[in-house]
């Protein structure tokens, strides 16, 4: 596990960069995951930029926990994760994309043109 990890009362938020996802945690049980795969960020030439972007691919929260915040909570610590390691990040993922929306303090992280 990656030593970026929050906890938010009896769930632990962490990375998990061998599986290439963060994880929503209470106690052993994983009760949401956050898919993702990095690359460089490259120019319209092909040339690379020296950044890396982190494309957020999917979220899935375990049925029971669904509309308790959970999803929230590990789009934030994502993102928070990301602004740290200085990554931009492309939000594929469809609740990713929304809350971002709705969240515009993070929308500097975005890719260009996503």
């Amino acid at each position: 596990m990656d030593e970026s990890a929050a906890d938010q009362g009896a769930m632990r938020l962490v990375h998990d960069p061998d599986r290439d996802r963060y994880e929503a945690r209470d106690g052993d049980e994983v009760i949401a995951v956050l898919a993702h795969g990095d690359e460089d960020l490259l120019a319209a030439d092909g040339a690379a930029l020296g950044v890396r972007v982190r494309d957020l691919r999917s979220t899935v929260v375990a049925p029971d926990r669904s509309g308790a915040g959970v999803g929230s909570a590990i789009v934030r610590f994502a993102l928070d994760d990301i602004r740290a390691l200085g990554m931009r990040v492309r939000p594929t993922c469809w609740f990713v994309a929304g809350w971002i929306e709705r969240h515009p303090e993070y929308a500097d992280l975005l890719e260009e043109g996503a």
